[in-house]
C-alpha cells in the first residue's frame, strides 16, 4: 500500500493530537515528529500552526463546498423550496462536519480563553472566506428571493447563517442535543446520500433565516 503523502500525515496526526491533548499544548514538533517528517514539512504545507488547524477543520468539511453543490438547471429557477433545499443540504453537512468529530469542538470552546491572537486571527479568516464563499454562491440566483437584498445585509446574513451552525454543533456536542431528526428536505429526500434525517433545529433555522430575509425585503419594497 502506497504510503499517504507528508500534507496528509500532518493532518491526520494534528487532529489526532489536538484531540488527544488539546490545540494551544500540541507543538508543531510534535506534530511533525508524528507524521514522521522534519517540522520545516510542516511550515512549507501550512504556514503555521494556525493554518494548519483552518486545514484540519477544512479538511472535515467545515463551512465548505458551497460553491461545489451542482447547480441543476438555470440557477434562475432556484425560488422557494428548491433554494431551501440547497441551503438545508449546506447547513447539514457543516453540522455533520462538528457534531461528528466532538472531542475536536470541545477542545475549541474549553480552550478559547487561552489562544493566541494568531489562532483568534486564523479561525475569523476561516470564518469570513466562509461568510464570502456563501455570499456569492447566494447571488447567483438572479430571480431568487434574495435578488433584491442589498450585498452588505446579504453578507451579514450568510454570517448569522454560519453562527446558527455553530451554536446548533456546539449544543449537540456540549449539551448532547439530538444531531438527528425526522425532518426531510422538500423533494422527499434527505439532505446527504446516506439518507440521514436532518435535525429539526437545523430545518427551524434555514426556514427562520430565509423567513427573516424575504421579509426584510417586503419592507424595503
Amino acid at each position: 500500500m502506497a504510503r499517504s503523502s507528508s500534507r496528509q500525515r500532518l493532518l491526520d496526526a494534528a487532529r489526532e493530537l489536538f484531540v488527544r491533548q488539546g490545540i494551544t499544548q500540541t507543538t508543531t514538533r510534535q506534530i511533525a515528529d508524528l507524521a514522521g517528517v522534519n517540522e520545516v514539512t510542516l511550515f512549507r504545507h501550512f504556514g503555521s500552526k494556525q493554518g494548519l488547524l483552518l486545514a484540519v477543520f477544512g479538511e472535515l468539511g467545515v463551512f465548505s463546498g458551497i460553491a461545489d453543490l451542482p447547480l441543476q438547471g438555470d440557477p434562475a429557477s432556484f425560488q422557494g423550496s428548491g433554494l431551501q433545499a440547497i441551503l438545508l443540504r449546506y447547513v447539514h453537512t457543516c453540522f455533520r462536519a462538528l457534531a461528528d468529530n466532538p472531542e475536536l469542538v470541545r477542545s475549541l470552546v474549553g480552550e478559547a480563553g487561552f489562544y493566541s491572537e494568531e489562532h483568534r486571527r486564523a479561525l475569523r479568516l476561516g470564518f469570513s472566506q466562509a461568510q464570502e464563499q456563501l455570499t456569492q454562491y447566494l447571488q447567483q440566483f438572479p430571480s431568487s428571493e434574495f435578488q433584491s437584498v442589498e450585498p452588505e445585509r446579504l453578507h451579514r446574513a450568510a454570517g448569522v447563517l454560519h453562527l446558527m451552525i455553530l451554536g446548533a454543533a456546539v449544543l449537540a456536542v456540549t449539551a448532547g442535543l439530538p444531531s438527528s431528526g425526522e425532518e426531510k428536505l422538500s423533494h422527499g429526500r434527505s439532505s446527504n446520500a446516506e439518507s440521514e434525517p436532518i435535525p429539526d433545529l437545523l430545518q427551524a433555522c434555514v426556514e427562520l433565516w430565509m423567513a427573516g430575509l424575504t421579509d426584510v425585503k417586503k419592507a424595503e419594497s
